[in-house]
Parts: structure tokens; C-alpha cells; sequence
């Protein structure tokens, strides 16, 4: 337990450190690189808030971006029309996501498992149409511009995010929280409730689980968690435009999820840090990057079905099993 603890620590120094150990070993890219660990950590949570639905209450809801997309615009706008503070904004994107998952999660979950994935769909594309063609309130393919950085004021202190190494520091804290929430969320009594509605439903309720209520509560905590990433991605960016609630962000966080093991939080980590440092990596071969990253993601899929976390496990367990 000790060795475990000291590990984790000694991994929590490392990531920290991080910014000054990139631009001590690569000074003249150390934007570039810290930038990519930035949308690292964000796909990284996101992909994590997806999960709670997709691999622990096995809902495959395609309404994600529209969640994400929503906090991110509610923050937008808010901070660029009303002046709402920071902190205030990503809690009214997190309350606005977990409420439109509620109204929409009603009536969705009554559907047949197919219907659901359907149904959550066409939210979705609703959604990308409603943010491209209200251009009065949205500003539509003009996009919203001008989105402040962050600020956070406590007392007298003030510290606003202008640099970088800043927004790590910020992924950093995001990736972590969520994590801690994912894993609260899918141990113990919640968690085993919500395996056991994924597992079988018809056992579930005959134990007095009622999955509908179980699905909802993931649904709209997976949701509110998207929508506050949503915010943290819209003042990274400073600038929002609808083509971010395609539903090819669904195909990201699906291969994510799959890549890495769909249900762990291990595995879906791997996978964000495999879907996002890959491609920039592989920019050394400008010409086959996409063929290459295609065939490793084919390659992986075909060899480790269940992901790549269960091929650790295997990995972890083989010496033992030689002893």
C-alpha cells in the first residue's frame, strides 16, 4: 500500500513538473507539446464522463457533443455578453448540460436500446443546427469570439490564465477531479448498481434496482461533467464555433473508449493519450499519417478486442502465473 501511495505521488510530482521538464528538454516546442498534453487531458475527461454511460450503464448515447456543446456555449455567451465571472460561467454550463440530459433523458430512456442510440442522435444534430443557423443568439459559422481566459478571484487575490503551462496546470486539476468523481461514482454501492443494470437488467430489478432511475443518474452526471469541460475547452480556445458539436466528436470519444477498454478508467486514460499524442507524433510522416494511425488503431482492435487496458491485466498477471 506504501509502494503504491509513493508511486502515485512520485507520478503526481512528474505531471506537475511537467512544463519545466518539456521546455528543459525541448525549449524551442514547449507550447506545442504542453498544448497537445492540454487537449490530452481534456479528451481524457470528457472521455471519462462518456464512459459513465456508455461502459458502466451500457446506454450508448450518441447526444454527447451536444452536452459538451452546450456548457461550452452557455459559458461563451455568458462571459461575452452578461460579463459573468469564471467560476460562474462553468456552473451554469455544468447546470445547464445535467438539466437538457434530464429533459431529454425522460422520454429517451423509454425507448428500446436502438431507438435510444437513434433518439440521442437526432438531439445531437438538432443541437448542431439550432448553434449553426441561430446566428442572433449564437453567432452561428461567425462563431463566438473574444472568450476572456480564465480568472479566478479569491479575496484580494487574483490569478487569471494567460499562459500555456497555466491551462495544464488546469487540464491537469480537471483530468484529476474527474477521475476521483469516475471512481466514486463506479465503486462501491453505485457503481456495483450500475454494473448490474449494464450486466442484466431483468436481474437488477428483481433485486429492487430500478434501472431507469440508475441510467438516468449516470446520463445526467456524465452530461453536467461534459458540459463543464465544454466551458474549460470554450475559454482555452477563445473562440466557439458549432462545427464543435459534430457528432464526429462521438466517433473520437467511441474510439477512445474502445482503444483503451471501455469500463476502466486505466484503459480510457490510455486511450486519450493514445488518440491524441498518436496523430502528432506520426506528423513526421505527413503523407501516410492517417493510414498509419488507422492501421495501429486496426491493428490494436483486432489483437486487444477488449482494449488495451485488459492486455495490461494480462501483462501484470503472466509473471506471477510463471512463479
Amino acid at each position: 500500500m506504501v509502494r503504491r501511495l509513493s508511486g502515485w505521488f512520485a507520478g503526481g510530482v512528474v505531471l506537475a513538473a511537467m512544463p519545466w521538464l518539456v521546455g528543459a528538454a525541448f525549449p524551442g516546442q514547449q507550447r506545442y507539446i504542453l498544448h497537445i498534453f492540454v487537449f490530452t487531458g481534456i479528451f481524457g475527461a470528457l472521455a471519462l464522463s462518456y464512459d459513465l454511460v456508455v461502459g458502466h450503464v451500457g446506454s450508448l448515447s450518441l447526444a454527447h457533443p451536444a452536452f459538451f456543446g452546450i456548457g461550452a456555449y452557455a459559458a461563451a455567451l455568458l462571459a461575452t455578453q452578461a460579463g459573468w465571472p469564471f467560476l460562474a460561467g462553468l456552473g451554469a454550463a455544468i447546470g445547464c448540460a445535467g438539466l437538457a440530459a434530464l429533459l431529454i433523458g425522460v422520454p429517451a430512456f423509454r425507448l428500446a436500446e436502438h431507438s435510444f442510440a437513434i433518439g440521442t442522435l437526432g438531439f445531437a444534430s438538432v443541437t448542431h443546427i439550432v448553434a449553426t443557423n441561430w446566428v442572433e443568439f449564437t453567432h452561428g459559422p461567425l462563431c463566438v469570439t473574444g472568450i476572456p481566459r480564465p480568472e479566478f478571484a479569491v479575496g484580494a487575490l487574483r490569478l487569471k490564465l494567460t499562459t500555456v503551462p497555466h491551462y495544464y496546470w488546469l487540464a491537469l486539476v480537471t483530468i484529476g477531479l474527474t477521475a476521483l468523481l469516475y471512481h466514486g461514482l463506479t465503486t462501491f454501492r453505485l457503481g456495483r448498481a450500475f454494473n448490474a443494470v449494464r450486466d442484466n437488467e431483468s436481474l437488477a430489478s428483481a433485486a429492487g434496482i430500478d434501472p431507469l432511475r440508475y441510467r438516468m443518474l449516470a446520463f445526467v452526471i456524465g452530461a453536467a461533467i461534459a458540459g463543464g469541460i465544454g466551458a474549460l475547452y470554450a475559454h482555452y480556445i477563445t473562440v466557439l464555433c458549432p462545427e464543435e458539436l459534430t457528432v464526429a466528436l462521438t466517433v473520437n470519444l467511441l474510439v477512445i473508449l474502445f482503444i483503451g477498454g471501455v469500463g476502466s478508467l486505466r484503459g480510457v486514460v490510455v486511450g486519450a493519450v493514445l488518440f491524441t499524442a498518436l496523430p502528432e507524433i506520426l506528423r513526421v510522416a505527413p503523407t501516410w499519417r492517417l493510414v498509419i494511425y488507422g492501421a495501429l488503431l486496426l491493428a490494436i482492435a483486432i489483437k486487444w478486442p477488449e482494449g488495451l487496458d485488459a492486455a495490461l491485466r494480462r501483462a501484470a498477471r503472466r509473471p506471477q502465473g510463471n512463479v
